[in-house]
């Protein structure tokens, strides 16, 4: 069997990309495998992926499927994974002596001297979660504390076993307060102030206060000169992963963002860029304006929700303004609320009065790209920008009015290939929308409207419910182009529901 092959579709089903890995795993006709471990672990997790968005029989069907698939995979391989998992979905499917039969013969396997190799921290995960299946509730949180210290840095581990362990309190009807110690710590988006001088130490002792209260794991935001560089630095030492959103390529940003308040930040910023974990360049020509930096602002907001719930945890924002000018709260951070989310404030008197105003000529616009002969069937409220190859692209003032109108294209034409792109357009420097809406609208995403990544994380941000799934990317006019797809229904492979 290609390892290879498996492990991409596994990694597009762990990055939430559900619909593409089904796909795959279908067109290389490794569902009819019944004599490959790995092959039949990976169906298994994957008809569990599907009966997550099933009810009634069709859910029941599916889970029984995956129980077989699992258990089959196990006897072949002798490994625990599968066995575990076959044992869990049997109680989510109502079969609670199967699954605790299974959960026995899961320990008696540890136990043996036959069983698969596998970490330390899967093994005490795995026997921990037998013990919950069968009743032994502090059993299970004492090997499960175990775990976690024994590899505290874990996350994605310790998240997929919490996910597991919440399905199952959930089903025998426990409460799952337990569980949130062992949560990794929160995602956090950070956005301040740029009136802040170099060598101010009580902004900065403010800023370390407020971040040793969160214990942020991953931080996402600009760094723009003041509060950002500073709460980002501080993030850092507090052993945070750095994931920086930039409106347009650094050196514009630098001279727009940074060097006005002083060339002191200039090596700051230098440092924090080469410290980073991630970079996301929304754009890589256009100087920096207040449309692009709210665009930038809503993606890292969405990055910090993406990576809270990858993680199971949970998400925080940090904001830092001025004492003389309080902001009223905005849009972005009540979008941030309805998700359930903290926001923190720290408020600080400016002791930088440098000014530097960015341009505000542009509009955060919503770009859809579509074959130019279904352009009438749109409702009213987007404008044609251009008309190319057969392709037409409409500009809309949200991007929720572009999402609406594209599900309701897409109601009507199924097959039609559209693309949705979010970015900064002026009248004075116009970009070109073909430039990704080309590259977006020929992306074969079947079932799926594809995104921009600036649509992706700003509708993860702005639309709770939208299901957007990672689907790779595409050769573009600029370079490679990543890919998102807006599905119809919300999937989770996180959870089964009734």
């Amino acid at each position: 069997m290609d390892r290879a092959r498996l492990n991409s579709i596994t990694r597009l089903a762990r990055a939430g990309a559900l619909e593409q890995a089904w796909a795959l795993f279908r067109a290389a006709g490794l569902d009819a495998r019944l004599d490959d471990p790995n092959a039949l672990t990976l169906h298994g997790r994957l008809l569990k992926d599907r009966a997550a968005q099933a009810e009634g029989e069709a859910r029941e069907a599916l889970l029984n499927d995956a129980i077989a698939a699992y258990e089959r995979a196990s006897h072949l391989s002798r490994a625990t994974y599968p066995l575990i998992n076959a044992a869990t979905l049997a109680l989510l499917a109502g079969r609670r002596e199967r699954a605790q039969a299974l959960a026995l013969e899961t320990l008696a396997l540890i136990d043996g001297d036959d069983c698969a190799p596998e970490t330390a921290y899967w093994l005490d995960a795995t026997r921990a979660e037998a013990c919950l299946l069968l009743g032994r509730t502090r059993e299970a949180e004492t090997i499960l504390g175990q775990a976690v210290e024994n590899q505290p840095e874990a996350w994605e581990d310790h998240a997929s076993t919490l996910r597991q362990f919440t399905m199952i309190a959930a089903a025998m009807g426990q409460s799952t307060a337990w569980l949130d110690r062992y949560r990794p710590p929160p995602s956090m988006h950070f956005d301040g102030i740029l009136g802040i001088a170099a060598d101010d130490a009580g902004a900065r002792d403010a800023i370390a206060s407020s971040l040793r209260e969160i214990r942020p794991g991953n931080v996402a935001g600009a760094l723009a000169a003041g509060a950002d560089i500073m709460i980002a630095e501080e993030a850092l030492r507090l052993g945070a992963h750095l994931h920086v959103v930039l409106p347009c390529a650094p050196e514009l940003f630098l001279k727009a963002s940074v060097l006005p308040w002083g060339s002191a930040w200039e090596a700051r910023f230098a440092h924090l860029m080469e410290e980073a974990v991630s970079v996301l360049i929304l754009d890589d020509w256009q100087s920096p304006s207040q449309a692009s930096v709210s665009i930038a602002r809503q993606a890292a907001m969405g990055l910090a929700i993406r990576d809270a719930r990858r993680l199971q945890s949970s998400a925080v924002a940090l904001r830092v303004q001025d004492l003389a000018l309080p902001e009223a709260k905005s849009d972005d951070d009540a979008d941030w609320e309805r998700h359930g989310f903290e926001v923190r404030r720290i408020v600080i008197e400016r002791s930088n009065l440098n000014s530097a105003a960015l341009p505000s000529t542009s509009q955060a616009t919503a770009l859809l790209t579509l074959p130019e002969a279904l352009a009438p069937e749109l409702p009213a409220g987007g404008k044609c920008l251009a008309k190319r190859d057969g392709f037409a692209v409409l500009a809309f003032s949200t991007i929720a009015e572009g999402v609406e109108a594209a599900k309701d294209l897409v109601a009507r034409h199924p097959k039609a290939r559209l693309g949705l792109d979010y970015c900064a357009m002026s009248d004075a420097n116009p970009a070109d929308p073909f430039d990704r809406g080309l590259p977006l609208s020929s992306a074969d995403v079947k079932g799926a409207i594809a995104l921009s990544e600036a649509a992706a994380l700003a509708l993860t941000l702005q639309m709770p419910a939208a299901n957007v799934e990672p689907m790779g990317s595409i050769r573009g006019a600029t370079g490679e182009l990543p890919i998102y797809g807006l599905f119809p229904d919300r999937v989770s492979g996180n959870q089964l529901r009734k």
